[in-house]
């Protein structure tokens, strides 16, 4: 019997590079693609939380959920069970945002949180603004917070040193994203503003809401911005200039996500949840009676979109139900 070679081990065999099908990946991302524009969705339904749901961010494990009840919730991202209540607010959980081992909180107790993410065991309170923490964001180095009290503040991640408190708004600051060295705010004064994480100085002011802003994001070039003027607006950051309004929402525009590309989604308390294409100014995508409240928060990914309401509810709605997705989203 000839010889056929030295067998290999099943390690020998896990690590060869993988070979994909593109053909195969390019029409399930097709089919992906196809099940958004026409609102083909699997809908679940988390309840659980005893009072309205303001924030949430989410990932393939896990969704992370903040409320008025003062507690943050921690579910199953596929079977929709609580794994875990995290407690130390002593007011409304408005706003959190999470990466990797930590968690950063703010609530209408005027303080901000950070956590363990891994075991839900608080590690830090960060004491300065006077009145309700409304939005937090975070990097490697610093944690940026803006409040009811008109400020924005940022501190040492590591030591929770207050570093610097950036002052221009003349009203609430209700939203704030951090990307690279640059914060922009979006305050209840109805403007934007650019600053530079680093000195505190003010780069750029952005002017074109007639009311108050809720929610603001930004990727390092975009900005998108949702009032209460029912309005969402896109700029351009270097120039400063509104390259895009968007028009369908018939009360405040609560909450938006974005993250580069064209496509954004966004919350109204008219009940609604839209997806838009930012550079044709479209909406892609119009959800209705879901909800029985205003929408506060809203997230998406590559298959999926959660949001939270006054109405106690979670909504995940999934478009790559059936699909094989594993190497796209």
């Amino acid at each position: 019997m000839g010889s056929i070679g030295p067998s290999r081990s099943n390690s020998d065999l896990s690590s060869q590079p993988r070979v994909l099908d593109w053909s195969y990946l390019f029409r399930q991302r097709l089919a992906l693609d196809q099940h958004w524009a026409k609102g083909i969705a699997e809908v679940n339904t988390i309840t659980g939380h005893a009072d309205s749901v303001y924030c949430v961010q989410y990932d393939r494990e896990k969704i992370v959920t903040g409320s008025r009840d003062r507690t943050i919730k921690i579910w199953d991202s596929q079977t929709f069970q609580c794994v875990r209540t995290m407690t130390g607010h002593e007011a409304s959980v408005l706003c959190l945002k999470y990466d990797r081992t930590t968690m950063v909180t703010g609530s209408s107790d005027s303080t901000v949180i950070i956590w363990d993410l891994n075991t839900g065991i608080p590690l830090q309170r960060l004491l300065s603004h006077t009145a309700g923490v409304l939005d937090v964001a975070f990097n490697d180095e610093c944690i940026v917070s803006c409040s009811k009290d008109c400020t924005i503040k940022v501190w040492d991640r590591s030591s929770g040193r207050l570093l610097r408190t950036l002052v221009g708004h003349r009203g609430p600051v209700n939203a704030v994203q951090l990307y690279g060295n640059r914060v922009v705010s979006a305050s209840g004064d109805s403007l934007i503003k650019l600053w530079d994480l680093k000195t505190g100085e003010l780069i750029r002011t952005f002017s074109g809401h007639t009311r108050g802003l809720a929610c603001v994001q930004y990727d390092g070039k975009t900005i998108v911005s949702g009032s209460s003027d029912q309005l969402i607006k896109v700029w351009d950051a270097e120039s400063g200039h509104c390259i895009q309004t968007l028009r369908g929402h018939k009360d405040l525009v609560r909450t938006l996500h974005f993250t580069g590309g064209r496509r954004a989604v966004s919350g109204s308390y008219d009940q609604t949840i839209k997806v838009w294409d930012i550079v044709s100014g479209e909406c892609t995508l119009d959800i209705k009676d879901m909800h029985t409240s205003w929408v506060f928060d809203v997230q998406f990914s590559t298959s999926r979109i959660v949001s939270t309401s006054q109405d106690q509810k979670i909504i995940i709605w999934d478009f790559g139900k059936g699909l094989d997705i594993s190497d796209i989203d």
